[in-house]
């Protein structure tokens, strides 16, 4: 799965953006606030990646479990798919 280009991420004082571009203005109300594995996943998921693939780079990069980082990734994933945030 891959994210969709129509939005751009900002680090503003420490905190992750999402700012939605184009069309996508009219249908996010608002700005998506993102914390570390967030900003993490979004920026892996400019490429295509499986869950396996995006759980497994999580899992390395903040030394959480495996199942810890499945479930972040399902989470994350249902999240942004939920608004439209994903191809």
């Amino acid at each position: 799965m891959k994210r969709k280009a129509d939005f751009m991420m900002e680090n503003v004082g420490g905190e992750y953006l999402l700012v939605p571009l184009g069309s996508q203005v009219m249908d996010i109300n608002g700005i998506i606030t993102l914390n570390d594995s967030g900003a993490y996943l979004w920026k892996l998921l400019e490429e295509e990646h499986t869950v396996d693939d995006l759980a497994a780079a999580l899992a390395e990069r903040f030394e959480v479990t495996p199942t810890q980082a499945l479930t972040d990734v399902n989470v994350f994933l249902k999240q942004i798919g939920e608004v439209g945030m994903l191809e």
